[in-house]
């Protein structure tokens, strides 16, 4: 029977994890150093167990385990984490380490609870070797650990952080200790597996609505470093003989603070054949970026194959933008989408969400008119319209929300779990009037329904199911576009309708997929 070294589990983030499952990356990154010293790792990703997770957990415990980390992100992956620390602490007693975000910015905190022994702050992978080998008996030096936090006498004690960003050799990732396929790792359960890579590490903005500017604060030299082109290209071409997969998403932070260096890697990406295979789709762009590509390097990114570009807009008011530090304005983003609309191939991505410290009435009508300026001046374009403002810990607006206006942020892990997406009650803030929320109500309403994603996407969801969601979506369609023609938000009994669907179509999905293969079968 051979005992595992660090069982690394994956959490259920929430209700969308039927429609949306990226390979858990940041679990690989974490494993590097342990697994190139020669320990025996494994990875759990329990989104793909929703209802055995326990039997999961059960098979790789009963074999031994010496240590079990978790990555955790603010809101209910901390639901999830906590069930997941509290049925191993009870059954088995293992050491259990928290890493990311959340454990990053709120160590002490987290540290509090009985279950959590051990949290690694910022980068992992060397920090999680060095503490299994103090578990092991390899090394006992626990105080020298950067980033480590434990508990010794029940005190909690911090080790110092890292000061520079931890850039690892794609050659040591250990992606041989996930499952890479189609319908493990997929959209919309379409079986095509979006690859994620790091051209870059960082990012030199410091948004007020962001946790980064607090993780970078520590970094000594430039918040925003690149890998070399042939580096991040070569990587590509690993990755392209190792698994078959159909679509490439570059994941950093940002990816276009050099314009330069960008040209030149999309130029040698398109010289090695890469954009014959794959889609290209682009996680973190920027409107003050986007605006000083010239035509030429709008070609060369449809040549490139680029699909999707996930753009930071955030709010259609300029007094909102300031209070943000996004460095932007309404008119560049106005300018942008004009610009985009030419280039059809390419599709932005607009992400806003509503409800920031300062927001009022006002501003979230301004929004409003913005997000119908950007569909009529580009049809092809997709709205994010997320949930409501949430107070991540570390970020600046967080900070002067509780200054200013009396926010109570949870004094404990279960508490945070609240802050949520969709599987948590709607937030409503101090600030927030009876009409700001519903208006918020009708701009997260016409985030899903106002552009063409669900026309779009039907297909991934099934005959029936995509039909019947896309006939209804026709249905509303005349309706929405009153309702904000003439900012009427009273009655919204469609917002929990869409709540309630948005849950549960990722279940319904595989429910009727596996009728359908049964009739196939037949």
């Amino acid at each position: 029977m051979n005992e595992t070294d660090i069982l690394l589990i994956y959490p259920q983030l929430g209700s969308f994890d039927e429609l949306v499952r990226d390979i858990p990356l940041s679990l690989i990154y974490a494993a590097t150093d342990s697994v190139k010293q020669g320990f025996d790792v494994k990875i759990l990703d329990l989104r793909l167990h929703p209802d055995d997770w326990k039997n999961e957990i059960d098979c790789y415990m009963k074999k031994g385990c010496s240590l079990v980390g978790l990555s955790v992100m603010t809101g209910n992956p901390i639901a999830t984490s906590l069930k997941i620390s509290n049925y191993i602490k009870t059954h088995y007693n293992t050491p259990i380490v928290w890493g990311g975000p959340h454990p990053t910015i709120l160590p002490e905190q987290t540290l509090e609870n009985e279950n959590i022994d051990y949290v690694i702050r910022d980068w992992g992978s060397e920090s999680l070797c060095q503490l299994i080998q103090h578990i092991k008996g390899v090394s006992g030096d626990i105080g020298s650990i950067l980033g480590l936090g434990y508990k010794e006498n029940n005190k909690i004690i911090l080790n110092s952080t890292r000061c520079s960003f931890e850039m690892l050799d794609f050659h040591d990732l250990p992606y041989h200790l996930v499952n890479i396929t189609g319908s493990n790792y997929n959209r919309l359960n379409n079986g095509e597996i979006i690859f994620p890579v790091f051209t870059a590490v960082g990012c030199p903005y410091k948004c007020t609505f962001c946790m980064s500017p607090a993780v970078y604060k520590k970094i000594k030299g430039k918040k925003w470093i690149p890998y070399e082109t042939d580096f991040v290209l070569d990587h590509i071409e690993y990755l392209m003989k190792k698994y078959d997969f159909q679509r490439l998403q570059i994941y950093d932070d940002d990816s276009f603070v050099d314009i330069n260096r960008m040209y030149n890697l999309l130029n040698e990406y398109v010289r090695r054949g890469f954009h014959e295979k794959l889609k290209l789709d682009f996680r973190g762009a920027r409107i003050n970026e986007l605006d000083r590509m010239d035509n030429e390097f709008l070609n060369l990114m449809v040549k490139a194959n680029v699909d999707l570009l996930a753009i930071g807009v955030e709010s259609g008011s300029d007094e909102i933008l300031k209070k943000m530090n996004k460095g932007i304005t309404v008119k560049q983003t106005i300018r942008v989408n004009k610009k985009l609309a030419m280039f059809t191939s390419l599709k932005p991505h607009y992400n806003i969400f509503c409800g920031v410290p300062g927001e009022t009435i006002k501003s979230l009508i301004e929004t409003k008119n913005l997000i119908l300026e950007l569909l009529k001046d580009n049809p092809n374009c997709y709205l994010g319209v997320g949930a409501d403002w949430k107070p991540y810990p570390g970020s600046v607006m967080t900070e002067k929300a509780v200054d200013e206006y009396d926010l109570s942020l949870p004094d404990n892990l279960k508490d945070w779990a609240a802050i949520d997406s969709f599987d948590a009650k709607k937030l409503v803030h101090p600030w927030y009037t009876k009409e700001m929320n519903n208006m918020i109500k009708l701009l997260q309403i016409a985030g899903q329904a106002l552009d063409n994603k669900i026309k779009e996407f039907r297909k991934d969801m099934g005959f029936i199911l995509g039909n019947f969601i896309y006939f209804l979506s026709i249905l509303y369609k005349p309706i929405l576009l009153l309702r904000l023609k003439y900012n009427f938000t009273s009655i919204l009994i469609e917002y929990d309708l869409k709540n309630y669907l948005f849950q549960s179509i990722g279940k319904l999905m595989v429910r009727v997929k596996t009728i359908s293969s049964v009739f196939k079968t037949r």
